[in-house]
């Protein structure tokens, strides 16, 4: 059986991601694997796209195979998840030295790591619940409503998420100076990231039935929507999203501004530098 569009464009993801798996794998050792820092999301995010990808195809010739179906699915869903969750670490990583005392900004940073933990758990159990509800209509519409409030989870994540950025850069004389540039960054990649995250919303309430094509929203359904919306909301944001955040892993010298002080957030009151800093924290990028 040959490929539909959607198999095409699964292709498209393995050839994409192949390379950014590598490259954000050398980007991740460079800066670190801690959460906070966010670089593993972008290796995490190729697995799943890589993973996800090859079981989309495999489901194809093999339709009537509901776990490759389920995981599918679930593997779909479970993307959008690493981007914010990266965007939200980048965020922890421009605040070190610089919002330390900001209490508010250390309870936002980890209020929404929580949220994130919780819309992906929503996402997730709402896509295998969905794959599984066998026509079900009590089943459907629970497996609809977590997906709903996942999905609304995430967009409340990224509106806080680019409010935060808009501070940071109210802010910015207290930021170190490479991590400035990692902000630029994320203000390039939030438009794109929008787009992607309204995507989300939109197809979480496209109809369930795969044979109810008339609802105003079923375009946007992820599975039997219309390609090309889906190829320019999300694939396409993805990987423009992902390109620059992979750009900013590879060009920004970022350990260096421990070494620079370049902002007076980098100094004690004396002038001098805060050495007492453990040396965990400081290595932290």
């Amino acid at each position: 059986m040959g490929l539909d569009t959607r198999g095409d464009i699964s292709i498209v993801e393995i050839i994409f991601y192949i390379p950014i798996l590598a490259t954000s794998l050398i980007i991740t050792l460079r800066h670190g694997f801690s959460r906070r820092a966010g670089w593993i999301f972008l290796l995490i995010l190729a697995i799943i796209r890589i993973v996800g990808s090859a079981i989309h195809l495999a489901s194809e010739n093999n339709q009537s195979n509901t776990t490759l179906r389920i995981t599918y699915s679930v593997l779909e869903a479970a993307g959008l998840s690493p981007l914010i969750v990266a965007t939200l670490g980048f965020l922890n990583t421009i605040a070190l030295h610089a919002f330390d005392g900001d209490r508010a900004v250390t309870l936002i940073l980890r209020l929404l790591g929580t949220t994130s933990i919780v819309a992906l758990a929503l996402v997730i159990a709402g896509g295998i619940k969905l794959a599984n509800a066998d026509n079900d209509i009590s089943k459907l519409n629970s497996a609809s409503t977590l997906r709903h409030v996942g999905a609304i989870l995430f967009l409340v994540l990224f509106i806080f998420l680019a409010l935060l950025h808009l501070y940071y850069w109210a802010q910015r004389d207290r930021i170190m100076e490479h991590r400035r540039k990692l902000l630029i960054g994320i203000s390039l990649a939030l438009p794109f990231l929008g787009v992607r995250v309204i995507y989300a919303v939109l197809s979480s309430y496209a109809p369930v039935d795969p044979n109810d094509t008339n609802g105003s929203l079923a375009k946007f359904s992820t599975s039997t929507g219309a390609w090309a919306i889906y190829l320019g909301m999300a694939v396409i944001m993805e990987f423009i999203v992902v390109l620059i955040y992979t750009f900013c892993g590879i060009t920004i010298p970022m350990l260096n501004d421990h070494k620079q002080g370049s902002t007076t957030n980098d100094y004690m009151e004396n002038g001098s530098y805060d050495w007492s800093e453990p040396m965990s924290r400081r290595n932290q990028v």
